[in-house]
């Protein structure tokens, strides 16, 4: 590290620290292991997050991160999916952080276009240097290609992933340092969380990336005219450039131009809606960041869709896994709640409390009592934040992103529609989507998604029993019985042990079977070879069975 460069990144880090301390963000910052007083020096400690205090925190969070710049700003949208360890007051907060800042000349711009795609006018016959938008990564500008197509070009701005990659150099120091000091950034794993955040960050730096989830969106709505998705020109477009199809419209949160064109808004939120839950229900791909400014109307019958930097990913498990919750809070059946949320990772030992199982009992109650006639969305959302917070949940980054997607899409609704009803778009499509995956193809395909998740883990169990059986004849086997079960917790090891020796018996069954079949039969036994195929059968039949009971 060169002594210029360490100069800059010591001026960065007092730069970065001392921004917090004077929005008054002391308390945290010493909260979390800053809190020699050469840090402090002359710098008030902040506020205290009493309740009174929260908005001015969460306002003041928000000021610091935009005064800091492009990778902050992108870090503060990222922690705004973590109701895990921020309060609802400041998501909703940091959910306002727009990516907004003034452009740059064309003379800085231009050396970016000509490095990418060599000189301009081998590719452009015009090239507009006023840009349409800028944000703090890029900025896009509209030109018309040689052969008379008009697009917009999406710019890189100069120097913007050194800077980022600086920011987070910093940030991961800090981490270190944090976790070094304070068991609660220990806990809460802030050296990992900067990593990730690092990675998405740079993945988000990628427009290649984003030509190929663009390329995806407009396959999925191939067949769907409604829908018009840009259509990308890959061989002008490159990491730092995106040139794509350029689409005339009215930015969804223009109701004046809305009504002076004398379009239908109801028709528009319906379609919207719809489109959107297509992204999520058919194609399990969808736009992780729907406002106003990616979203056209073209006419009464037709919408459209632009930037797909962000993207949410719905395997067909994860997708099952949204469905099977949705029923659970729709019978008002906590307990098989509580199990699904165990099969995607959210729970652990340290939630199965007697306190914790009565609190997820008032919440599925209360967000059953909300899914009742017209769904409220965002108050939904709020009460699974203040739930997450309080018991450290972690959701998965697909079920935070989808949430936040479903308000904003709810939101651009009712502001179109004053009458919009989620629930009555939402209907029919979820309806559709259930019949589809009743296909014997699509559920061929859950069942294989099941089967890598229940069954493939039963590969490493011949291994883990040999070692149990060495450690036994060693006297190295040690047991740490706990028997004070809670009814719930003894249900699912009941059912745990249930479904282990059931997977055992069906993969006994298919190995006996595999084998019969594949054997060198005497012409004495060539006669007992449909067994094999019966015992093929037997398992397949007891797979399904085993399967579609453990949605129930």
């Amino acid at each position: 590290m060169s002594s210029r460069w360490q100069l800059k990144y010591i001026r960065r880090r007092r730069e970065i620290v001392g921004t917090f301390m004077r929005h008054g963000m002391g308390y945290f910052l010493q909260r979390f292991g800053f809190n020699d007083r050469s840090a402090l020096k002359n710098i008030r400690t902040g506020i205290t997050p009493s309740d009174k205090n929260q908005y001015l925190l969460a306002t003041n969070l928000r000021q610091a991160l935009v005064e800091l710049g492009p990778t902050f700003v992108k870090l503060g949208q990222l922690l705004s999916t973590r109701p895990d360890i921020l309060r609802p007051v400041f998501i909703e907060e940091l959910e306002k952080l727009q990516d907004k800042v003034d452009p740059i000349c064309w003379e800085e711009l231009q050396p970016v276009l000509d490095q990418e795609m060599g000189p301009i006018d081998k590719v452009f016959a015009e090239f507009d240097p006023n840009p349409l938008a800028a944000a703090s990564i890029g900025q896009v500008h509209r030109a018309r290609l040689l052969n008379g197509e008009e697009v917009i070009v999406k710019v890189q701005r100069p120097g913007v992933e050194a800077k980022v990659r600086n920011d987070f150099e910093i940030l991961k120091g800090l981490a270190r340092i944090s976790e070094q000091r304070s068991a609660e950034a220990r806990r809460l794993g802030i050296l990992a969380m900067v990593e990730d955040y690092r990675r998405t960050l740079l993945r988000e730096l990628d427009y290649e990336r984003e030509a190929r989830n663009t390329e995806r969106v407009y396959k999925n709505f191939a067949d769907d005219p409604r829908v018009i998705i840009p259509r990308v020109f890959k061989e002008y477009s490159s990491p730092r450039v995106l040139v794509q199809e350029y689409i005339e419209g009215i930015k969804l949160s223009d109701i004046e131009k809305i009504d002076k064109k004398g379009l239908d808004r109801r028709k528009i939120s319906a379609l919207g809606t719809e489109a959107f839950l297509s992204q999520i229900l058919l194609h399990g791909f969808f736009q992780a960041d729907p406002h106003p400014g990616n979203i056209f109307v073209v006419d009464n019958e037709h919408i459209a869709f632009i930037d797909f930097g962000e993207i949410g990913y719905l395997s067909d498990l994860r997708l099952a896994y949204v469905g099977e919750m949705l029923i659970a809070v729709m019978k008002n059946d906590p307990y098989r709640a509580m199990s699904v949320m165990r099969d995607m990772g959210i729970l652990d030992q340290l939630q199965d409390s007697e306190d914790f199982s009565e609190s997820f009992a008032e919440l599925v109650e209360s967000l059953y009592a909300s899914s009742i006639g017209n769904l409220d969305m965002k108050r939904m959302r709020i009460e699974i934040m203040e739930f997450s917070f309080r018991y450290h949940l972690k959701m998965p980054s697909y079920l935070t992103s989808l949430m936040k997607a479903l308000i904003t899409v709810e939101g651009l609704g009712k502001k179109l529609d004053p009458k919009f009803d989620f629930s009555e778009v939402a209907s029919p499509l979820a309806q559709k989507v259930y019949r589809e995956r009743l296909k014997p193809s699509n559920l061929g395909k859950f069942l294989r998604s099941r089967y890598y998740k229940e069954v493939e883990p039963l590969k490493v169990i011949p291994a883990n029993f040999n070692r149990l059986l060495q450690d036994t004849a060693d006297g190295r086997l040690t047991l740490h019985l706990d028997l004070n079960m809670s009814p719930e917790l003894y249900r699912k090891t009941a059912q745990m042990v249930s479904r282990l020796s059931f997977s055992l018996i069906i993969s006994g069954t298919l190995i006996g079977s595999a084998m019969i079949i594949q054997a060198n039969h005497s012409a004495q036994v060539e006669r007992f070879a449909f067994l094999g195929i019966i015992g093929f059968g037997v398992a397949l039949v007891s797979m399904v069975a085993f399967f579609m009971g453990s949605l129930k």
